[in-house]
């Protein structure tokens, strides 16, 4: 039968003023069920063959996640740990000061330092202020590194990520990032008005801003990877 031939049958019946169910019911006859039991059936195969094709892309979508989440934290936490690292006042070494000529020459032949450094710390009277200088630009260079393996995997890999995780995951970008420049600031020997120093600034962003995020982060993490199971503690 023919969109033609079936439009021109209800169109008679219409004129023989029928209403709705007595057109529903002159199309069942005039069709019959074998007809529309045909035409119902290809209408379901086609939506279940949509729904697997939006079922099977979801799939690869979550398998995706399942490899950026672990990478993404990964590298985040790596960056966070090296950048307390670079903002910590704490180093622990031996006083150079206190050593003989020999003793402080043996010590820095053993040294793992490059060349350049080794003729600064030979330079230097105070030889403890420029080893722990030296050891701030290596701890320097070091989170750098770290937050530019994570920014540049996360800027890669963000499509595959919701929204709320973007947002701050965005926002732990622009955190580290500020918090760094303080400490490069305090390095290189600037200083804030007010006696506030750089350092104590980069301090204070990072135990009151960055630590809290990356907390919310994980959490984040945990849900999508583990629905139902809880908060991280």
């Amino acid at each position: 039968m023919t969109a033609e031939m079936l439009f021109s049958f209800i169109g008679q019946i219409v004129l023989a003023g029928g209403g709705g169910a007595l057109i529903a019911y002159g199309v069942f006859q005039f069709l019959g069920k074998s007809w529309i039991q045909n035409q119902l059936a290809k209408d379901l195969e086609l939506a279940k063959s949509e729904i697997s094709l939006l079922a099977a892309r979801r799939m690869k979508l979550h398998d995706r996640e399942y490899i950026v989440f672990p990478e993404i934290w990964s590298k985040l936490h790596n960056s966070s740990e090296s950048l307390e690292r670079a903002i910590s006042g704490f180093k622990e070494f031996p006083d150079l000061d206190r050593m003989s000529p020999p003793e402080f020459a043996k010590w820095l032949e053993r040294a793992e330092l490059p060349e350049v450094h080794r003729d600064y710390l030979n330079a230097e009277r105070d030889k403890n202020q420029a080893y722990s200088r030296i050891l701030d630009w290596r701890a320097l260079v070091e989170a750098n590194n770290d937050f530019l393996d994570f920014q540049s995997y996360y800027q890669s890999n963000r499509v595959f990520l919701s929204p709320d995780l973007k947002e701050k995951l965005d926002r732990i970008e622009a955190l580290i990032k500020s918090v760094w420049i303080k400490k490069k600031l305090d390095f290189d020997g600037h200083k804030l008005s007010e006696g506030k120093s750089f350092l104590l600034e980069a301090h204070e962003k990072y135990k009151d801003e960055i630590k809290p995020i990356v907390k919310e982060i994980e959490n984040l993490f945990q849900e999508k990877l583990f629905p139902g199971q809880g908060k991280a503690r």
